[in-house]
C-alpha cells in the first residue's frame, strides 16, 4: 500500500504550471477553430504568443513584421500598423479567461531563405515599433485596448539559426536597446527574454545529448548575454527558457540549474519562466499523444516541476498541429475533441483554482506524484500513478471523499474509496491519474 499523508498546513500558493503557447481560436484569417470551451475547462492561466498560426504567423498575427509590415514606414503613424488580426486573436484569449503573454519578435523560420529572423535595420526603430504595439494593447493607442498585458518577451531562441541570423553580439545589442527603451516607457511592465532553447548540454549526460555540438553552444551564448547586459545595467525582469524533456525529473533539474545560474549572476529577483514545455519519448516515430503514458507523464511533470524554483510554465503548444496532445479536430465531423493530455492539464488546473498548496508527505521515487490544494473549504489532491499499481491510501482524517479516475484511453470513472479511521483507500493503476476531493 502506498500512503499519501495530507497535512492541514498551507505551504504556499499553487503556481501556474498549466499555461500554454497559442490561444483558443486558430485557423487562418477567420480563426474558425474554436477551443474556447476546452481552455475554460482547463482554466488556462496564460497564453504565450509565439508561432501563432504557424510560420510567420500567416503574415498576419503577432509577429513584429506582421503588425508593422513596412519597416521603412513611419512608426508613429497608426495607419502603418496591421492590428486587426492580432486584435481578434487576443480578444479570443481574453474571452477564454486567460491572460496574454506577448512575445515581441518573429516566429520560427524553417525555409532556406530567411526573411524576418535577421537583425532589424534600425534597432531603435524596432524598439519604438514594439513600444507602439504595447501602447495599442495596454493604453488604447490607435483605437486599441486596455488589456493590462504584464509580460513582454523579447525574441525567441536566438541561439538557433531558424530564429536568429545575426551574430551573438547583434542579438545582445537588440535586446539591450529594446529592453532599455521599453522599461523607460513602461516601468511597471515586466520586460525580459529571450526564451533560451534549453540547457541539455549542462543537465543531460553527453551520450543522451543527440543535438551536440549545437546544444554545446547554448550556455556560452547565455554567458555572453548576461555579461553584456550586466555590464550595461540592462533590465531583465524575467528570464525565459525551454525544455523538451524525456522525464519529469529532467525538467526539474533544468529548473534548478537556471535558478542557480541566475542567482550566481546576481539576478536573484529575476523570474524564471519555462515558456516551452513538452515531453519526448526518445524521439519515437509516433506522435506523443499516441504513447499511453503521456497523460500520467504530463501530470507527473507538472507536480515535479511545481516544487522547483520556476515561476510559470507554458505547454507547447495548443495549436491544432503535431505538438497539440491535448485536443484535436476530428477530420470526419470537424468537431474539436479531447485527447488524454487534456485531463492532466485539467486536474492541475482544478488544483490551481483552489489557490493554496497544502503539505503532502509521501515517499518519492516510487512512481507516484501528487499535489494538493485548498481554498479553506474545498480540498483536493491530483495524483499521477506514473509507474505504480496497487492500493493507494490518503491519510487526512476524512469526513467525505470523492475520487475520479481517468485511464490512458480517457475512460472516466468515480471510485468508491473505503474509509478506515479517517483514511481513504482505493485501488490505483499504473499510467492512470486521479483527482481526490475531500473535506
Amino acid at each position: 500500500m502506498f500512503t499519501i499523508k495530507a497535512e492541514n498546513k498551507v505551504i504556499g500558493q499553487i503556481k501556474p504550471m498549466h499555461s500554454c503557447c497559442s490561444g483558443p481560436r486558430t485557423g487562418g484569417a477567420h480563426l474558425r477553430n474554436d477551443a474556447t470551451d476546452i481552455f475554460k475547462e482547463i482554466g488556462i492561466h496564460s497564453c504565450r504568443l509565439h508561432d501563432v498560426e504557424g510560420a510567420y504567423s500567416c503574415n498576419q498575427y503577432v509577429d513584429v513584421h506582421c503588425v508593422f509590415p513596412n519597416f521603412d514606414a513611419d512608426e508613429n503613424d497608426d495607419k502603418n500598423y496591421n492590428f486587426i488580426p492580432t486584435d481578434n486573436y487576443l480578444n479570443a484569449i481574453k474571452a477564454s479567461g486567460a491572460k496574454v503573454y506577448y512575445r515581441l519578435g518573429e516566429s520560427i523560420d524553417h525555409y532556406p531563405l530567411k526573411h524576418y529572423v535577421v537583425p532589424p535595420k534600425d534597432y531603435m526603430k524596432w524598439a519604438r515599433i514594439c513600444e507602439h504595439i504595447i501602447r495599442h494593447y495596454n493604453q488604447g493607442w490607435a483605437n486599441g485596448f486596455y488589456m493590462d498585458i504584464e509580460y513582454w518577451e523579447i525574441w525567441n531562441e536566438p541561439e538557433g539559426r531558424a530564429q536568429w541570423r545575426g551574430s551573438y553580439e547583434e542579438f545582445y545589442e537588440l535586446y539591450t536597446v529594446t529592453a532599455t527603451h521599453l522599461k523607460k516607457c513602461f516601468p511597471d511592465l515586466k520586460i525580459g527574454g529571450y526564451s533560451a532553447v534549453g540547457f541539455y548540454s549542462a543537465t543531460r549526460p553527453k551520450d543522451h545529448d543527440w543535438y551536440n555540438p549545437w546544444f554545446s553552444t547554448i550556455v556560452p551564448f547565455m554567458d555572453g548575454f548576461f555579461d553584456y547586459i550586466k555590464d550595461k545595467n540592462v533590465p531583465l525582469d524575467f528570464f525565459s527558457w525551454h525544455a523538451y524533456t524525456l522525464s519529469p525529473e529532467e525538467v526539474a533539474e533544468c529548473s534548478k540549474f537556471i535558478r542557480n545560474y541566475l542567482d550566481e549572476k546576481g539576478y536573484t529577483k529575476t523570474e524564471s519562466l519555462l515558456t516551452e514545455l513538452h515531453m519526448y519519448y526518445a524521439l519515437g516515430s509516433k506522435p506523443v499523444a499516441q504513447y499511453s503514458q503521456f497523460m500520467s507523464d504530463l501530470l507527473a511533470l507538472y507536480v515535479e516541476l511545481h516544487d522547483t524554483p520556476v515561476d510559470e510554465a507554458f505547454f507547447y503548444d495548443l495549436r491544432l498541429n503535431g505538438f497539440n496532445d491535448v485536443f484535436y479536430k476530428d477530420p470526419l465531423d470537424g468537431f474539436i475533441k479531447k485527447r488524454p493530455g487534456f485531463y492532466a492539464m485539467k486536474f492541475f488546473g482544478d488544483v490551481y483554482r483552489l489557490k493554496n498548496q497544502i503539505a503532502l508527505d509521501y515517499k518519492k521515487g516510487q512512481g507516484v506524484y501528487a499535489i494538493g490544494s485548498s481554498n479553506g473549504k474545498d480540498n483536493a489532491i491530483a495524483i499521477s500513478c506514473r509507474s505504480y499499481s496497487g492500493e493507494l491510501c490518503i491519510d487526512t482524517n476524512f469526513h467525505a471523499v470523492d475520487v475520479v479516475e481517468v485511464s490512458p484511453t480517457m475512460e472516466q470513472s468515480k471510485i468508491t474509496a473505503r474509509l478506515e479511521n479517517g483514511k481513504a483507500i482505493f485501488g490505483a493503476k499504473e499510467q492512470h491519474i486521479y483527482y481526490v476531493k475531500f473535506n
